[in-house]
Parts: C-alpha cells; sequence; structure tokens
C-alpha cells in the first residue's frame, strides 16, 4: 500500500497530481499549519507576458489550513476575488483547445460562496482529479485525529492506513527522520517528477503554473 500526504493547495500544479496518480491512498493534510509563503492560496498561470500570481485574499494567522477563512470582501480592482480569478483565467485560457470542454464545471466553481479555504481548494482538486481521471482515494488528515509533528505524524498516518511505502516529494530527504519509518517497516520512496514540455497558449514554454494549463491546453495530464 502506497500513500502520499500532501498540503491541499490552490490551484495545484502538475507535480501534486503526478504524485496523486502513483500512490493508492493520498492524505490532504488540512491540520498542517497554514504557511502564508506556501501554494495553499495561491499558485501561477500563463499569462502573454509570462506568468503570474492568482492570490485568495485570506486571513493570515497561526491556524491550520482547514480553519483559515476566506476574506470574502476583500475586492480586486473591483471586482469580487474570486470574479477578477475567472476573468483572469478565461482571458488567458479562453482560446486553448480544451478550455471550451471544461469551461461549465470549472466557472462554476468560481461562482460558488466559500467560507473556508479548504473548500475552495478541495473543489478544485476534486474537479481536476477527475478531469485527469486519477482513482486514487483521498482521505483527510485531520479525520485520523493524530496531534503529533513532523515526520512521527507522518509515520503515524502512514501506518494507520497500513502502508508499507511513503511517497514523499523530492524535498524530504532534507528533513525526514528516516529512522522513524524504519522502526514502522515502511519504505520512503522520492517523487521524481520531471515537468513535461507541451504547447501553451502562448509563445515559449514555461513549467511549474497550475495544472489547469495542461488541462486546457491539453485536455488530460501529460506524462513524464
Amino acid at each position: 500500500m502506497i500513500v502520499a500526504i500532501h498540503q491541499p493547495n490552490y490551484l495545484p500544479y502538475l507535480g501534486f497530481f503526478d504524485k496523486m496518480s502513483q500512490v493508492d491512498i493520498f492524505v490532504i493534510y488540512d491540520d498542517a499549519q497554514f504557511n502564508n509563503a506556501d501554494f495553499q492560496h495561491r499558485n501561477k498561470i500563463r499569462i502573454f507576458q509570462g506568468w503570474k500570481w492568482l492570490t485568495v485574499p485570506v486571513e493570515k494567522k497561526l491556524k491550520s489550513i482547514k480553519e483559515i477563512k476566506i476574506k470574502n470582501e476583500l475586492h480586486i480592482k473591483g471586482k469580487k476575488w474570486s470574479h477578477a480569478h475567472l476573468r483572469e483565467i478565461r482571458e488567458n485560457y479562453i482560446d486553448s483547445p480544451f478550455y471550451a470542454k471544461y469551461e461549465h464545471d470549472f466557472e462554476g466553481i468560481f461562482r460558488e460562496n466559500y467560507k473556508n479555504l479548504i473548500d475552495l481548494n478541495m473543489q478544485i482538486i476534486s474537479f481536476l482529479k477527475d478531469a485527469f481521471n486519477i482513482k486514487t482515494k483521498i482521505i483527510f488528515s485531520s479525520e485520523l485525529g493524530f496531534t503529533s509533528k513532523s515526520t512521527e505524524r507522518l509515520v503515524e498516518i502512514v501506518e494507520s492506513l497500513n502502508g508499507d511505502i511513503y511517497l514523499s516529494g523530492a524535498m524530504g530527504i532534507n528533513y525526514l527522520n528516516l529512522s522513524l519509518f524504519e522502526s514502522k517497516g515502511i519504505e520512503v520512496q522520492y517523487q521524481d517528477f520531471k515537468h513535461p514540455i507541451y504547447s501553451q497558449r502562448y509563445e515559449g514554454f514555461i513549467p511549474n503554473m497550475s495544472s489547469i494549463d495542461a488541462l486546457f491546453n491539453l485536455g488530460k495530464i501529460p506524462r513524464t
């Protein structure tokens, strides 16, 4: 049983779904502490000039991700933030080959009102998971009830799910305490994600955009 654990990012990039597609259970680490400098409330889209951030306005507090509230009262250039994001996405992808195929369902996500960031992110993640035809089971770390920290928490989660392999991100080699996994008989593997190159709407290729870039340009998840 292969298990991966990842924070619920906003408009995740392809590596997020590459990891999801390689495992039996993908744990959404929703009770990890929110990190304003990470991708939990922002991500990049491709634009003519290169790329730009789309950032959800949220309260910046030391809380778990699942507790973070969206500041729906804030506007971007006179528009509700969600309408502004949708406008940017539509303007930059409407002429992409597969935008029309997913337009109705995708735009419907941004017309809903969300109080919590986790609810918005999971709607997007679920949409992209289905669009990429990924069948992996998803569960939430908060449902498991562990309160330990760092590697110990990861080990407890994997062990509780009867996992014998933990698929870590490539950077895990810098911070994981491998002895804790070894003591439970859990093998640690590292994701080897190489970003595929494909035709984007604008000239030149820029990697590590939100995975909607691949979806709207290719209609599927590209294989590395």
